[in-house]
């Protein structure tokens, strides 16, 4: 059930399109994930992103030299160096909507092309170490004189400022740094980081929300200024409930005393948690259903779902502390309820009846069968050269008088060189070729 809506793949560039950000312009140093994110939430608004490629190279994500699924011939792929380097789909969900152009920055000849990138852009955005724009002579100091009313924007771990500024990092690197590992993982055991790098993602949508403000603030000032983002802390605003029990209860951040699953701790009610579901998809991987009741009508209405209104006068479950104390054996009682139902029957049931609820999804489920998601159009369909049709990660925000939509595909290597430096910058066919020649782009 994959939204059928497509972009013309002809018309890769956002900017081309109507939006709240149409006009604005981005010159894009950012790489990994943390630093893409932030200016492709902007493409979604018309905003056009200018991103650089390093000349002879490419992006980590860009390409993968291996194959997860499919044949020889049912993946295009690009042979560089000796090896068949094949269209990452990781790439396209960090860059889609952007501009992309090639240009080598140790040669002075790039960095001068910098240069006049800049004066002609809003705002410029880079996640490298703190030393690597300085060696390269663009202090903010430089960036500002040459446009005064540009933002720039750093993102990395710790900061541009202290005697860690030069330190290296990603995801699970402020993960660690902001205490949120420390606070992970079960009692009695090492700290332990989650499987995913969430704060290179969560970072990026903070990074977003920084520039933006920017943005917003140079518009009314007529003045530029330097954003210095550190992911780690961004990380600490997710510590909340650790510094509030540390101020009211005395207690340090910890682990809790006992493995809590899916079970709630802040606040404790009861039942909370995902229950086991008739069916299992392709690979063999169980249906689940998540379930909880944070009300004694929600309780209730559950008993009587299950055709046990009884359970609601049961000692052991009569309030919510009761149920709390003898959850396992509630969750028994309700595992047994689900075991025999398909999980989007038990989503409805409770949901239908006040009970919150909701079937725990892959990733298939979402692009492929979530029936809201398909009604709000979260994945549009946009053809790319190399991966085909593919379904795209939209913007989750709505707005009647200024929507987001995914305005393109990610862009290929070098795709717009002759855009950048030939129509924005003027540059002759004769200049460009000499610049390919000699390396610079």
């Amino acid at each position: 059930m994959t939204t059928t809506h497509k972009t013309d793949p002809t018309d890769n560039a956002a900017h081309k399109q109507k939006g709240v950000l149409s006009g604005i312009r981005v010159l894009d140093f950012t790489w990994k994930t943390v630093g893409p994110w932030a200016p492709r939430l902007l493409t979604h608004y018309g905003a056009e992103v200018i991103h650089v490629e390093r000349a002879g190279g490419f992006d980590d994500h860009r390409y993968e030299t291996h194959r997860s699924i499919g044949t020889d011939d049912e993946k295009p792929n690009h042979i560089q160096g000796g090896k068949n380097l094949y269209t990452d789909p990781y790439f396209n969900t960090l860059h889609h909507g952007k501009l992309a152009i090639s240009l080598n920055t140790r040669n002075p000849e790039g960095l001068k092309i910098v240069e006049r990138l800049i004066t002609q852009c809003d705002a410029i955005v880079e996640n490298f170490s703190a030393e690597v724009f300085p060696n390269w002579g663009l202090t903010w100091e430089r960036i500002h004189a040459l446009n005064p009313k540009i933002i720039y924007m750093s993102s990395s771990g710790f900061g541009h400022t202290g005697d860690w500024k030069g330190y290296r990092s990603f995801g699970p690197t402020a993960a660690a740094q902001s205490g949120l590992t420390l606070a992970s993982g079960l009692p009695g055991q090492p700290p332990a980081g989650w499987g995913y790098s969430y704060l290179d993602v969560m970072g990026g949508w903070m990074g977003g929300l920084a520039l933006m403000q920017g943005l917003l603030q140079a518009k009314k000032t007529g003045k530029g200024f330097y954003i210095d983002y550190s992911v780690t802390e961004g990380a600490m605003t997710m510590v909340g409930p650790y510094l509030l029990d540390f101020q009211v209860n005395g207690r340090r951040t910890r682990r809790p005393d006992f493995p809590p699953g899916n079970h709630a701790i802040f606040p404790s009610v009861a039942p909370h948690n995902t229950y086991r579901c008739s069916g299992a998809d392709r690979v063999g991987q169980y249906w689940w259903v998540f379930i909880a009741c944070e009300t004694q009508a929600q309780f209730e209405a559950l008993c009587a779902l299950m055709n046990q209104p009884g359970l609601a006068l049961d000692p052991k479950f009569a309030t919510n502390e009761a149920r709390v104390k003898n959850q396992d054996a509630l969750d028994a009682i309700i595992g047994r309820w689900t075991r025999a139902r398909r999980r989007y029957d038990v989503m409805h049931k409770c949901q239908g009846a006040g009970v919150i609820a909701a079937a725990v999804q892959s990733a298939e489920d979402r692009v492929e069968y979530d029936q809201q998601l398909h009604h709000r159009e979260m994945h549009p369909i946009i053809n790319h050269p190399d991966l085909g049709d593919v379904a795209y990660e939209g913007y989750p925000v709505k707005m009647s008088r200024t929507p987001a939509f995914v305005h393109g595909r990610g862009p290929m290597l070098a795709e717009h060189n002759q855009y950048v430096y030939g129509e924005l910058l003027g540059m002759s066919e004769t200049e460009i070729a000499g610049l390919r020649e000699r390396g610079v782009i």
